[in-house]
This record gives C-alpha cells, structure tokens and sequence, in this order.
C-alpha cells in the first residue's frame, strides 16, 4: 500500500502510546536503510560550501505575551468583515497565540482557507462552495459497493489504516474518547474524504495527528476538512513515499545545529547521530506526540504565522536540543541512549520556554554579520524584503560556485549532500 514506508517508521517511533516499542537498534536500522538520501559522500555536481564555527554573538532576550483576546481580534475587522493591519495581527499572535474563543475563526485566516482581504459575505459564498465540494467527493466513497471495495485495493487499505489509526487517536481527549463517539465519525470521514482529494498520496499514518486538533477547534466537519486541506498542502512532502520533505529537514536541521553549536554536533556525529534520526517524529507530525494537546494548538497557531522566518519548526528542534545538549554529553549518551531520552522528553517539555528560546536563536542567527548562505536559504533570510522603514536591501541570492570560508582550527574535512549541491564540513 501507498505510505508502507512511512507507515513503518513512524510506527517504530510512536512512542509511548505503543506497549511494545521497538528497540531503538532496530529504529537506527529502519531509518537509516529507508531514508538513504542522507549518506555522505554522494556525487553531486561540482562546488561545496566550507562551513565551520563562526561567531554568532551573544544571544538577544525575547519578550512573549499573553494570547490575543476575542475583543482584540474584533478591533481587527472593518464594518464589511475585511481583516484590518494584518502583519502586526500575526506579530501579536506569533508572540502569544490566541484565545481559544478566537481560533474558530482564526485559523481558517492563518491556514488560508479563508483570504485575509475577504469580506464576511465572500466568506460566507466560499463555505457554501466548498460544503457542496466537500460533500460529493464524500459520497464517492460513501457510494463504494462492497462489490466495488473488493476489487480496489488501494481504497480498501485506505479505509483499513484510517479505522485503525481513529481508534487510537487522541482517545484521551473529550472530544475523542469513549465508544461510538461522534468525533471519531467525523475523523474517519474527513480521512477517507481527503483520499478523493487526493487519491495518489491518499491515507498515510501520522495524518489523523494532524486533523485531530483542527477538528477539535472548527467543530464542523466541511471547516476541518478545508483547513486540513491547507495544512497537508504544507506537510505532503512528509507523507510522499519518497520522503523528500523528510529528507530536506533532517539535513537542514543537521546545518543549523552544526552553526549553533559544533561542538554539540561533533559530539552526536560520534555516536551516528549526526542525521538527526531521532527529530524524525518532531518533523513528521509537527511535535504533535511530544507537547500536551493544549500546547500542540499554541505551538501549531504560532508557527502558522510565518513568522519570525521560514522553517521556525527547525529552530523549535534547536532549542529543545539545546536544552538537552548538557545531559546528553555529560551522560555520554551513545545512538540507543540518545533516541530513549529524546522519545521520553513527550509531555515533558514546555512549550513557552521552547517558544522564547528558538526566537531568540533566530534573532541571534539573523544579526549574524557574514552568515553563510545555506543558513540564509533555509531560514529565508536571502527572500526577506528589508523590514519597513529600513534602507537595507534584501541579501542578494548565492551564486551557483561559491565557496566560504570561517576557521575553527580542525582540519577534518568531509562532503555531505546537501539541497542538489556539494556542501564540505570541517568538523
């Protein structure tokens, strides 16, 4: 079935939830064997990029706030329903998330379900469009003959993982728990649905993760499905067979933590953790196994920002890396040690302290004068416009050769895959 592979993984490394978790050997083994992008030494085309440890200065404090109130959002729309100062509306939400009054409506803006600029009659003609999409592409599989259901396959197995995995989801929660609950109904369906919207990717695990708290907050089956549909739009290359998105961010999650703190990075490189395997469940479903429900809802509205630069999740996996970095090393953890303490940090970590923390890592990397360029692309620093009433001028794009150069005084150097181009590290 479509999703065997990722299926698989993230089986291995559900976590605590699962009463018999599979040794973390045999996860090192599963990772590395199914995500093979990652091995050093690849032939790429000619030109690398020399990274090593450069001074990022000192790193700025942050101040966060209380969460956007109902009245607050109000000020935000004028007399036709048209959101009003819209960039300073996602600072306030990114520095404190909203109210829980608010994200009903909130989130259709931040997930682009609904246009920031639209009227409350536009929207009000863009749900009743997409209640009536919404519902024939759910009566084509409600329409399957167990006759037809018989004969294709793949539907059959989607239908299959989807009743397995609503099961076990969220079962805790209020609006999960029990038998015959009605919101398992309406999970179920809004899975099987999202296979008619997208029947080559169709169910993968790990996507039931990230309906359950959409539904939760919309309530309302036809919302859900829509926001579901945004969010999946940023998370399909996690769920692709290939697992190209995986891919991307276990290596641009390896670059960023080799800037911030090489000796740390040096350390995990001797324990074949310098991939990063264990962030693999933080990725997939966005820390959604690793916060409580409640905070899950905070972190997801934050990051649906945009805000402070692209890829925040992978500044999120810093700092709670960085917090841990000391036991880690002090413990000589070795690959095993590493994967249980990071699977037992679930439900253990606070979420405004990671949230302080990885902003003021983006604002130390940001002031950061000659910064190397892979840095820049995934953070997006090289595509900012200049902040408002700045002279600056957005970092020009890099060339394709081009070489930097920081010392650091080790002399081992080695060649890693890197986005399509040849990346050397000192390390």
């Amino acid at each position: 079935a479509i999703g065997n592979v990722t299926n698989y993984i993230f089986d291995a490394i559900r976590g605590s939830e699962e009463q018999h978790q599979r040794p973390p050997e045999e996860v090192a083994d599963l990772l590395g064997e199914i995500i093979p992008g990652l091995e050093i030494n690849q032939q790429e085309e000619p030109g690398f990029e020399v990274i090593t440890r450069i001074d990022l200065g000192t790193r700025p404090e942050v101040q966060r706030r209380g969460p956007l109130s109902a009245e607050d959002w109000a000020k935000h729309l004028d007399p036709e329903g048209r959101m009003l100062n819209i960039a300073h509306l996602k600072q306030v939400i990114f520095k404190g998330g909203l109210c829980h009054a608010v994200r009903k409506e909130a989130w259709k803006f931040l997930l682009g379900y609904f246009p920031w600029d639209s009227t409350l009659e536009e929207r009000k003609a863009l749900q009743r469009a997409k209640t009536d999409e919404y519902f024939r592409m759910k009566l084509q599989w409600k329409s399957v003959s167990e006759e037809q259901e018989r004969r294709n396959s793949r539907l059959r197995d989607y239908r299959s993982l989807i009743e397995k995995d609503v099961n076990r989801t969220d079962r805790t929660n209020r609006f999960y728990e029990g038998i015959d609950n009605p919101g398992l109904v309406l999970l179920h369906d809004i899975l099987m649905t999202y296979c008619m919207y997208d029947f080559d990717l169709g169910y993968v695990q790990g996507m039931s993760d990230l309906l359950s708290p959409i539904l939760y907050v919309m309530e309302n089956e036809v919302d859900a499905f829509w926001c579901f549909v945004s969010f999946m739009d940023q998370m399909h290359q996690n769920f692709e067979e290939q697992m190209q998105g995986m891919k991307t961010q276990l290596i641009q999650l390896s670059t960023l933590l080799r800037l911030l703190d090489l000796a740390f990075w040096n350390y995990l490189e001797s324990q074949d953790s310098g991939y990063l395997y264990f962030c693999f469940r933080w990725l997939l479903i966005r820390f959604k196994r690793e916060l409580s429900f409640q905070d899950v809802l905070r972190l997801w509205e934050v990051m649906w920002t945009g805000l402070p630069c692209q890829n925040f999740h992978l500044l999120v996996c810093c700092a709670i890396l960085d917090s841990e970095k000391h036991k880690i090393m002090e413990e000589n953890y070795g690959f095993n040690e590493i994967l249980k303490h990071i699977n037992e940090l679930s439900m253990k970590l606070d979420i405004e302290e990671i949230l302080h923390k990885a902003e003021a890592i983006c604002l130390q990397i940001k002031s950061c004068k000659d910064l190397p360029h892979s840095i820049s692309d995934i953070l997006g620093f090289t595509t900012d416009a200049a902040e408002p009433g700045s002279q600056e001028s957005p970092r020009p794009a890099r060339p394709t050769h081009q070489q930097e150069a920081f010392s650091n005084g080790h002399g081992h150097l080695r060649e890693t895959s890197h986005n399509s181009c040849k990346v050397a590290f000192i390390s």
